[in-house]
């Protein structure tokens, strides 16, 4: 019999192993709470489970395996996993736990940094057992929400069609990124969030109940699901919109070595729309730190033309190289090189304390300035990179996707600092100076208008989280005790 046999719920074995009493077992270091924490697992919390179409499973590895998310920062043991077979598992699972206060969280593809889908001595739903594309119509994807991005992605291209919006990596499910808001600097930058282009949503909410959602039927569980990071409900299928896609790509290269002159041309370039795609990838401590890549999509047949395209910049657009991409392996090129990363340097094992940052375009110029050259080597990582990119802030539209005011100008930018540690495997000491770093930059950023993309790795205490939401905050207690009346869902991000 295999481990994961061995593992299965078999209620008299997991009795007769516990005992009768609370077992409780050190799960591993907490920097969100600065402590030791451990797996409390009440013997008689799993006994009178229901019966299941999937499985629940107390298997050791499956364990570790949900303790950790991809920042490999923050340790949360659950004490059981469910790999459900059909919705009704996870129903029946959620009114379960309700009824037993068992904390319990959805996990995708656990690409979160900092906990956001693990819990202590609770239950995790493994949501990528429920992993199919039920249609693909004209302009729009009905999916389950464990479906990959880049599952979707090229089923979608093989009929013509692309995702509204895409986000850097594809590696991560429908349903999670829909959870945390879904942004991204390979598709258009005047296109919205992922979360601004999902019509209808089923889901589960916290005390087991299946509704239907979108912006006419249950609108407030609707908007409490889109960016609202798991705290109503398990989002399990979705429609989302699907766009003509083009069969090509074409990416120019900017080398800049002013700041101000990199702004003003994005800016030129942005507001003109003539590109698909416009962000950088910093690189501090170089002679040309601040590289534009922009790109435009084009079918067979259609020569981008670059004098027309780059008119009037500035001098250093005198220099741009470019590459072709088919449109696939351009959509690809971040989630392939994670591949790689993760196959050959022992990616998936290292400590990434990531940040995200949303700027005002009139506070943008002056952070970067301040930021990006005084960051160190060890700031980035051999692996890790700053991005930037514009977003057109009245194409966002979700309410707990929180973005600077429109004060600050019709543009918002992703400022990120995407940190790796040198090598694999667990390093506290290194995973505390960045997060202590990236709360400074936050405070930094929020002086200015600036808000937090809440995927990355930053100690957020509740009246950071009540200040983030802001004058959204009362409406997300009344959901939040609306949908999941005892408080079991996705406690990672701390917001309760």
């Amino acid at each position: 019999m295999s481990r994961t046999e061995q593992g299965q719920l078999d209620r008299r074995r997991f009795l007769s192993r516990l005992g009768a009493g609370t077992v409780a077992l050190v799960a591993g270091f907490d920097l969100v709470g600065r402590q030791w924490v451990a797996e409390a697992a009440d013997s008689a919390s799993f006994a009178a489970v229901p019966p299941l179409d999937g499985t629940l499973t107390f298997d050791p590895d499956v364990l570790t395996a949900n303790s950790h998310d991809q920042g490999n920062i923050v340790v949360r043991r659950p004490c059981a996993v469910l790999r459900p077979g059909s919705v009704k598992d996870i129903r029946k699972m959620l009114a379960y736990c309700s009824a037993h206060g068992i904390k319990t969280a959805p996990a995708g593809a656990h690409h979160a940094m900092f906990g956001q889908p693990l819990v202590s001595g609770g239950l995790v739903i493994e949501m990528e057992s429920l992993h199919t594309i039920h249609s693909i119509g004209t302009d729009s994807a009905d999916v389950d929400a464990g479906v990959l991005w880049k599952d979707l992605v090229e089923a979608a291209f093989r009929q013509g069609l692309r995702p509204a919006s895409i986000t850097s990596y594809l590696g991560t499910t429908v349903g999670g990124t829909l959870s945390m808001g879904g942004i991204g600097m390979m598709s258009s930058y005047r296109a919205g969030a992922q979360v601004d282009h999902a019509r209808k949503l089923e889901m589960v909410t916290g005390d087991g109940r299946l509704l239907q959602c979108s912006g006419t039927q249950n609108a407030d569980l609707f908007e409490a699901a889109l960016g609202g990071l798991g705290q109503c409900g398990v989002i399990t299928r979705a429609t989302v919109d699907l766009v003509p896609a083009k069969q090509s790509a074409r990416t120019y290269r900017i080398g800049y070595t002013d700041v101000a002159a990199f702004f003003r041309d994005v800016r030129i370039l942005a507001n003109r729309g003539e590109f698909d795609s416009l962000g950088s990838i910093p690189q501090p401590g170089t002679a040309q730190p601040l590289t534009l890549w922009a790109t435009v999509f084009h079918d067979a047949g259609e020569v981008p033309d670059a004098s027309y395209l780059l008119r009037g910049l500035s001098p250093a657009a005198a220099g741009a190289a470019f590459e072709d991409y088919g449109f696939l392996d351009y959509i690809l090129l971040v989630t392939r090189m994670y591949d790689s990363f993760a196959a050959n340097l022992g990616w998936d094992a290292k400590v990434k304390p990531w940040l995200d940052l949303f700027l005002p375009d009139d506070a943008v110029e002056d952070f970067v300035s301040s930021v990006f050259p005084s960051l160190t080597p060890e700031d980035l990582g051999p692996t890790g990179f700053g991005l930037i990119f514009p977003m057109l802030r009245s194409t966002y539209g979700r309410p707990l996707l929180r973005l600077p005011g429109s004060s600050g100008g019709p543009w918002v930018w992703l400022v990120s600092v995407l940190t790796d540690s040198a090598g694999p495997g667990p390093d506290p000491d290194f995973a505390s100076r960045m997060t202590d770093r990236n709360y400074r930059l936050y405070q930094q950023a929020a002086a200015v208008g600036g808000t937090r993309y809440p995927h990355g790795a930053c100690p957020f205490t509740q009246a950071d989280w009540q200040a983030h939401y802001g004058s959204m905050w009362p409406r997300l207690v009344t959901w939040k005790n609306r949908y999941d009346p005892k408080g079991i869902l996705t406690p990672g991000p701390g917001i309760f």
